[in-house]
């Protein structure tokens, strides 16, 4: 899809974008990222609560918020959401020695291992860079996310301020030093989440980024290939 910035005033941001059918939109978000409009021809107001057509505008409008976010001064993404963050603490992580691997993620390794309920789905960690993104600061104590019958609920987190990027790694089934193996799981699951990134706004992403595995936990995120346009 392509998408330019072609306004920018005292309300907001207006972005254009033209889908894979060559139907465009515009759409116009407030400098704190709030999407006040999205206009378009493609779809009337009768289907847009269909799955699919619903599916293709918030690819659009995701695209949009990429393209507002990285052209502008908005602040249309949060982080953790976007994928220059997440290719910046790659480089971050890919430079770490061992003993900042096990300072960092010895917790969390020892989470996955033994954790504290049944039913595990996934853990998390929730990580913190400096202002620059060229350096591991923090991160949070580990989440662990699981079933309580139909529910997926996690165990209690507090964080102090937004994360910049967060890591989901499923039950191990085999076992991990704390060590660069590990810390390439995390590296891998990041790649995993920058994919799908690319698929939320309705793009393949690149060759790096075209890894097996899983990223983000959104059951209704489609490759670009099998994505109805």
């Amino acid at each position: 899809m392509e998408a330019d910035v072609i306004g920018l005033d005292s309300p907001g941001v207006a972005i254009q974008v033209i889908d894979h059918r060559d139907y465009t939109h515009h759409l116009l978000f407030d400098w704190d990222g709030e999407l006040i409009g999205h206009v378009q021809d493609r779809f009337t107001e009768e289907v847009q609560t269909d799955l699919q057509p619903a599916k293709i505008l918030n690819r659009v409008r995701f695209r949009a918020r990429n393209v507002g976010h990285h052209e502008t001064d908005a602040k249309l993404l949060s982080p953790i959401f976007d994928w220059v963050v997440l290719d910046e603490a790659i480089d971050v992580l890919q430079g770490l020695d061992q003993l900042s691997i096990i300072e960092h993620f010895m917790d969390f390794l020892e989470a996955i291992r033994d954790p504290p309920v049944d039913d595990v789905e996934f853990t998390a960690l929730y990580l913190h860079l400096d202002d620059a993104n060229e350096e591991l600061i923090d991160q949070s104590d580990p989440v662990t996310f699981y079933f309580d019958d139909q529910d997926l609920v996690h165990t209690p987190v507090n964080l102090e301020r937004e994360p910049d990027v967060y890591v989901t790694i499923s039950p191990l089934k085999r076992p991990f030093a704390c060590d660069h193996t590990f810390r390439d799981l995390i590296v891998h699951q990041l790649k995993c989440q920058i994919r799908d990134l690319y698929y939320r706004q309705g793009g393949q992403p690149p060759e790096q980024y075209q890894v097996n595995g899983i990223g983000l936990h959104d059951t209704e995120l489609a490759p670009f290939e099998h994505q109805a346009q």
